[in-house]
């Protein structure tokens, strides 16, 4: 019985949302896709952040905190290349961070989004590995990974609409 409910509310939420983008002229598996990306970078920038805030307390919580968000970084960062489908920018007529130079500069974009694969893995190695300085050196780098690809394909109204 209350799994009924559960369906019913969220099929409810499903159709709103779809009726939304149907009024603003957006395709509803666009803001579906658009909202699915945005969830996950910011899972993605959680994680990172955790890890930075024990670095920063000096004692750290590393079975329950640090080697789950190097794993939540490394298991998101996998499929990262995938989150951007032709039409899911700007053009979809939803608000999106991601500028026209993703589909423009692709190779450029996937060399990049392969980077940060690369780190996220290296990242989660050294979590497993609780080494200190390994850890502070990682997440320095994942963190230029991720500020190579936000500063030529994300918007920086970003930074403005987030507080950040």
């Amino acid at each position: 019985m209350l799994a009924s409910g559960f369906r019913c509310v969220v099929a409810a939420i499903c159709v709103a949302l779809g009726l939304l983008a149907l009024q603003a002229g957006a395709d509803p598996r666009d803001v579906a896709q658009i909202k699915s990306r945005q969830d996950k970078f910011r899972d993605m920038g959680g994680a990172l952040k955790a890890i930075n805030d024990e670095l920063k307390k000096g004692r750290i919580d590393w079975d329950n905190t640090v080697v789950s968000s190097a794993q939540t970084i490394k298991n998101r960062s996998d499929y990262l290349l995938n989150w951007f489908p032709r039409g899911s920018g700007p053009e979809s007529g939803i608000k999106t961070y991601a500028l026209p130079a993703i589909w423009q500069n692709n190779n450029d974009f996937e060399t990049l989004g392969k980077l940060a694969q690369v780190e996220a893995a290296k990242l989660n190695q050294v979590a497993l590995s609780k080494e200190v300085n390994a850890l502070k050196a990682q997440v320095e780098a994942m963190g230029k990974a991720c500020k190579a690809c936000h500063d030529s394909y994300r918007s920086p109204d970003f930074s403005k609409d987030n507080d950040n």
